[in-house]
């Protein structure tokens, strides 16, 4: 009798464990995802940085500290104080649900040619999402940007 209601408990908690897991989604990263449409629309950060993502895949940026995000630029854009551009947007891998947005920056504002780009992440998603700029891997994240209106 002992054996069936160990045998039974153990069941048990791997049907609860089971079940939990899956529910809890750590077959994942964890990490908020937006779809394409959740991110067109104006985004806007502490002192006056703004993210405007049209749902054709481009976007415009005006007032983000240069300190904000990190390029692999030789020199680094003119001015040492806020950028601003336009380019191109897709969420990175899935093309439907994404946990980063790709900037492709065109030549204009800040940008001498069409050579950059960098990451957005998804800090927060719901119906208050928020993105911020990956500056550190050391740390958890840099400058933020949220969804107006």
């Amino acid at each position: 009798m002992k054996v069936v209601r160990g045998g039974a408990t153990a069941v048990t908690v791997f049907a609860v464990l089971g079940t939990a897991l899956l529910l809890g989604g750590c077959a994942g990263d964890g990490r908020d995802k937006l779809a394409p449409r959740q991110v067109a629309g104006v985004w806007e950060g502490s002192g006056g940085g703004r993210v405007e993502f049209q749902s054709d895949g481009s976007f415009r940026m005006s007032g983000i500290p240069r300190g904000a995000i990190e390029f692999g630029f030789s020199k680094p854009p003119p001015g040492n104080g806020r950028l601003s551009g336009r380019g191109n947007w897709e969420l990175e891998g899935d093309t439907r649900r994404s946990d980063s947005i790709e900037l492709r920056f065109a030549a204009g504002g800040s940008f001498r040619d069409d050579s950059e780009s960098t990451l957005l992440q998804v800090a927060k998603g719901g119906d208050h999402p928020s993105l911020y700029f990956d500056t550190n891997s050391d740390k958890g994240y840099g400058y933020e940007v949220r969804r107006t209106g």
